[in-house]
Parts: structure tokens; sequence; C-alpha cells
């Protein structure tokens, strides 16, 4: 989940929304449905694809063995991210198709990057959002690519997210050629 809010600049709400039938395996990458978004005001949907890199952190990679563990079926209606619940030593994802909440979400993900982080750290789940599409525009990436890939309708709600890097903030005054 983690991976798939970073790697496909996912809000809270598309990515608890997303059922199984939503993310579709193809041979080199994945195509994420997200059928509704906040950004998308005739509810037409988009879809956000996702490189098969052979990477320990290749989103596809961990997608596969999530599926296989949690014994999702690809074509199912069920939610892709539902609730666990603990039982006998068993740790199993909820059997009733229920979305994840918010609150439960953001204490678990926080806890879990703070590990990370460190414990200071002012981090939450839309922040996977910022820094993904902050990695990517530090990386070079075309702008209009991971505009679209991010969903976003206009420049500056974009810009609103991207942190620059000390190396591209200070190619400003190296490019001034004094």
């Amino acid at each position: 989940m983690i991976l798939f809010c970073f790697a496909a600049f996912l809000r809270f709400d598309e990515i608890s929304k997303l059922r199984c039938c939503d993310v579709v395996a193809n041979a080199d990458h994945l195509s994420i449905t997200i059928t509704s978004s906040k950004t998308d005001q005739y509810r037409q949907g988009d879809t956000v694809v996702l490189a098969k890199l052979g990477t320990v952190t290749c989103p596809y990679i961990m997608y596969e063995r999530y599926i296989h563990e949690a014994k999702c079926l690809s074509n199912s209606l069920d939610f892709l991210f539902k609730p666990i619940f603990h039982s006998k030593g068993n740790t199993s994802l909820v059997y009733v198709n229920k979305r994840l909440s918010y609150t439960r979400t953001r204490e678990c993900l926080v806890n879990r990057l703070k590990e990370v982080t460190g414990p200071n750290s002012n981090i939450g789940i839309h922040s996977l959002r910022a820094s993904g599409a902050s990695t990517a525009a530090n990386s070079a990436v075309n702008e209009r690519c991971w505009k679209r890939h991010g969903r976003w309708k206009s420049d500056s709600a974009k810009d609103g997210y991207i942190k620059d890097s000390l190396s591209k903030r200070l190619s400003v005054s190296k490019s001034l050629g004094l």
C-alpha cells in the first residue's frame, strides 16, 4: 500500500476505494484504474501505469506477492486493501468487503514510516503522494508525464506538492554564469 501511494501518487480516498479488478498485471506494467478522484470533475476515471522494475521495491512484484498472500482474485469486486484481523496466531484480511478506515490506516502507516524517518517527523498518508511527485520531479522525469501520473488539472496544484532538491535549487545560481 505504501509503494502504491508513493509510486502512483495516490490519495487515501483513491487507494481505499481500489478494488481487486481495478489493477491489471500486464507483462511489463501494472494498470491501475482510478474510478473516481478529487480532481475528476466529470467522473470519467483515469488509469495510472507502474512499470515492472524487477527491484526489491518494485510495486509490480510487491503487488503480485500481496495478491498471493491475501488470496485476492484479480477479477473480484472486493476492496484490494481491507482491514486485517489476528486470530490464534494467524493474520488475515477481514472476510467482509470493507474499506480501510482513514484513522486506523494513518495510525499504522505513520507508525511504520516513523521507524524510518524518526519519531519527530511530520508525516502523514498524503506525504507519500507528495514525496513520490517530488522524487519524480527531481529525477528529471518529463513534467507533463508526472503531472498526468498524479492527475493534477493545473500547474499551480501540481507545484504545491513539489519539494525541490538542494541540487535543483543550486542549479539556478550555477546557471547564471557568475
